[in-house]
């Protein structure tokens, strides 16, 4: 089967075509997927899941070339259609509100990129600043430098009788690239322009469990329709909430949540005769950059945590503290460049695919979270997922699996959202 499972997946997937087709755009109109999104895959030759999924990606620098020569056109569509769901005119004028990261110049070759993926599509960009301005900084407009010595300037932003602007710019669509992890300010609640993705679906309302909850609902219908066993790709998920790593609290639940999942895989891998010991990862439930993440292989690695495992699974980003974990069946990655792990991260706008990249990283594993100090990114074309096939006409392989799987993961977001925006009008 190891060898198999992408051919499979990829026979069935086509065979399925016109019926994937119709449940693809039915989920759409029941809920939409998030504006943008990036998915980190997982494809461990016995099955491929994702494992993380972004509403407010970062990384556009990492995408290959020619792919940030063909998203454009994908993106002004997407906006197109966006903006007519609202009932409002295609916006001219767009303004991007990022993370206040002045310091991390990787994330502010990321901002470049996304700006210039929008003015290629034909809109006129401004970058904003919210929040303080950094110290030191004259009057004006804020410079960002980036890793390749980019220079980008970011406008502090003002919110008068529920406009936002930027000095001489007032924007007819707000594009987020800030999760406001720790809270969303509520002075974005009245503002009249559109604000995508909404400020109010950041990792202070989100948790992972919830995603792959709706994840791994998608998954087994997708598979039932493509006639696959949904094992494949469905990623083993249960959610602890109320816990401190540092105090004690709540890590009996860890451990019999650990010995479920354990148990599980344990049971698949006898079923599937697949050669590798189980694992577990515990992750931070409501949080991203790879932070509050670990590794088990038993119960006994929960029970005999050290302090300093206890300090980095008790504190998220922007220090924000971790009170609920996911439970999430480990799946190793198979994929090696360089004869490093790799995972594939692919990046969309709505369902549609715009490229992505490859996260490598020396330092770790086949098993490890790959998202951490050391990583390194190897570009990844939408070209580079290709094989040659006889029919030409036929969707290539990895295209066709990875971007299926990625596409659920989507709709799965969409979803989430759609639940998270009851929750929040009720």
């Amino acid at each position: 089967m190891t060898a198999l499972t992408k051919t499979l997946l990829a026979t069935q997937i086509r065979k399925h075509r016109a019926e994937i087709a119709r449940w693809h755009l039915k989920k759409i109109k029941e809920a939409p997927p998030p504006f943008y999104s990036s998915v980190d895959l997982r494809d461990a030759g016995f099955k491929i899941v994702p494992v993380d999924s972004n509403l407010f990606p970062a990384g556009f620098n990492n995408i290959c070339p020619e792919d940030l020569r063909t998203a454009p056109p994908i993106l002004r569509a997407h906006i197109e259609a966006e903006m007519a769901h609202l009932e409002r005119p295609t916006p001219k004028k767009i303004l991007i509100l990022p993370e206040s990261h002045t310091q991390n110049q990787y994330y502010v070759e990321n901002l470049y990129y996304l700006q210039q993926i929008l003015k290629k599509a034909k809109f006129d960009v401004r970058i904003g600043w919210f929040g303080a301005r950094p110290e030191s900084t004259p009057e004006g407009p804020i410079l960002l430098k980036s890793a390749t010595e980019k220079t980008l300037e970011a406008h502090p932003i003002e919110i008068k009788e529920g406009e936002l602007s930027v000095p001489g710019f007032t924007p007819e669509l707000i594009l987020l690239n800030n999760d406001f992890s720790s809270g969303y300010p509520k002075s974005l609640d009245g503002i009249s322009q559109p604000i995508v993705p909404s400020h109010t679906l950041g990792w202070h309302s989100r948790k992972k469990s919830e995603h792959f909850k709706y994840y791994n609902i998608l998954a087994g219908e997708f598979a039932k329709m493509i006639d696959i066993d949904p094992w494949l790709i469905q990623v083993d998920t249960q959610e602890v909430d109320s816990v401190d790593f540092n105090e004690g609290t709540g890590v009996d639940r860890v451990e019999a949540s650990v010995k479920e999942i354990l148990e599980r895989t344990t049971s698949a891998y006898q079923r599937h005769a697949i050669d590798h010991k189980p694992f577990v990862y515990i992750k931070n439930n409501a949080g991203t950059y790879g932070m509050g993440i670990m590794v088990v292989h038993s119960t006994d690695e929960v029970k005999n945590m050290n302090r300093r495992t206890k300090n980095k699974m008790s504190v998220g980003k922007n220090k924000m503290k971790i009170q609920s974990v996911a439970i999430q069946e480990g799946v190793p990655t198979a994929t090696l460049i360089d004869r490093l792990p790799a995972e594939p991260v692919i990046y969309l706008f709505g369902g549609e695919l715009i490229g992505g990249f490859l996260r490598t990283n020396s330092e770790k594993n086949a098993e490890e979270n790959l998202n951490s100090p050391g990583m390194v990114f190897k570009m990844l074309c939408m070209t580079d997922l290709r094989t040659e096939l006889e029919d030409e006409q036929e969707e290539p392989e990895l295209e066709l699996v990875y971007g299926s799987i990625a596409r659920i993961s989507a709709l799965a977001a969409g979803l989430e959202l759609a639940h998270n925006r009851k929750r929040l009008n009720s």
